[in-house]
């Protein structure tokens, strides 16, 4: 029944099947690398890179991506298994389908992954006007399931009448050995991660904020003229990396003109804080609402109005509305001053 997953036929003249296998290769290779790799070895500091070169042995998942898979629902057996399986699945699956090894499968099990990213992960899916980027890819994955790999693969010289079939037989128990291998031998790693109710600043927090429908408005306290000034605003969360997330806004002048505007959040690795527009802030006090909202209370010391000041931002954030302000507490002073204000609803 799975034996036409690891046949291959040509696709038409070798010029065709020449250009399916560079698509092949890029398409491969790009999730191989830039996304299964790059989650294993999680290479963003030296002493990660240091991790990859005497100990082999402690690669695991991050933990971002774990919160990421919990947030999804897919907590039985347990959240690390999936993610796991999801990163080893990215990274032999894009493999395999640059050899052509076994490609309908690594493509099939590529897409149904690509399938739960690209229409699930919104509350609300948007077909269109949401991740179109791993839409894209999903897409693409369906693509390769259905034309399999093609002239210039391996599964196009594994399935010629020349080979035997006890040879061509061995490809998916071998597969399905090494991937239920190593995702065991990365389990007891992940493990150790912090449990998931550890009070922390985690990314799953802002999951709700990576949406392109924010709408609502800014206002800020113009110290000239010490009057505050409020301008319609929009706002576009994205994910710019492992625990990196960007805040992109649009704001609307009253003369009638566009200004664009971001703030870069990076969290911590231990998670008791991040790092807000290179400001280190600490986690100071974390509230789930009754309203279902989360409230997170971060501060930290920098400068405002070029004065040193103590930076205090509270972040609220539910499915509907979210509120970021900011205050800050100059040096010699008691109370803090609202500096400004966002408040956003969709």
């Amino acid at each position: 029944m799975l034996r036409p997953l690891f046949l291959a036929a040509p696709l038409g003249p070798r010029a065709l099947d020449a250009a399916y296998l560079l698509f092949r290769l890029h398409l491969g290779l790009s999730i191989a690398i830039g996304a299964g790799w790059s989650k294993l070895i999680n290479l963003s500091t030296t002493r990660d890179l240091a991790k990859l070169l005497w100990h082999p042995d402690q690669l695991s998942t991050p933990d971002w991506f774990v919160q990421q898979v919990a947030g999804l629902g897919f907590t039985f057996p347990s959240p690390y298994f999936w993610a796991a399986l999801a990163v080893w699945g990215e990274l032999l699956g894009g493999l395999l389908i640059a050899l052509g090894l076994a490609t309908r499968l690594a493509a099939a099990q590529l897409a149904v992954q690509f399938l739960v990213i690209a229409f699930f992960w919104y509350e609300t899916p948007e077909p269109v006007l949401g991740m179109y980027y791993q839409q894209l890819l999903f897409w693409a994955f369906v693509l390769v399931t259905a034309l399999g790999g093609g002239r210039f693969s391996l599964d196009y010289l594994l399935s010629r009448p020349r080979r035997t079939p006890a040879v061509r037989g061995l490809g998916a128990p071998a597969l399905a050995v090494i991937g239920l291998w190593l995702i065991c031998a990365t389990a007891p790693v992940q493990a150790q991660a912090p449990p998931a109710d550890t009070p922390a600043v985690r990314l799953a927090d802002f999951r709700p904020l990576l949406r392109y429908d924010w709408q609502g408005t800014l206002t800020y306290l113009d110290y000239q003229s010490q009057r505050p000034v409020t301008l319609v605003t929009r706002l576009n969360g994205m994910q710019a990396g492992a625990g990196e997330l960007v805040l992109d806004y649009q704001y609307q002048e009253p003369e009638g003109g566009l200004v664009k505007g971001f703030e870069r959040l990076r969290l911590r690795p231990d998670g008791h804080g991040l790092v807000w527009d290179e400001l280190p802030m600490r986690l100071h006090q974390r509230t789930a609402r009754p309203d279902s909202t989360l409230q997170l209370v971060l501060v930290g010391e920098g400068r405002d109005d070029n004065r040193p000041a103590t930076i205090r931002r509270t972040v609220l954030i539910g499915a509907r509305r979210c509120r970021i302000r900011k205050e800050v507490r100059f040096a010699g002073q008691t109370d803090f001053l609202q500096r400004n204000e966002y408040q956003f609803t969709r």
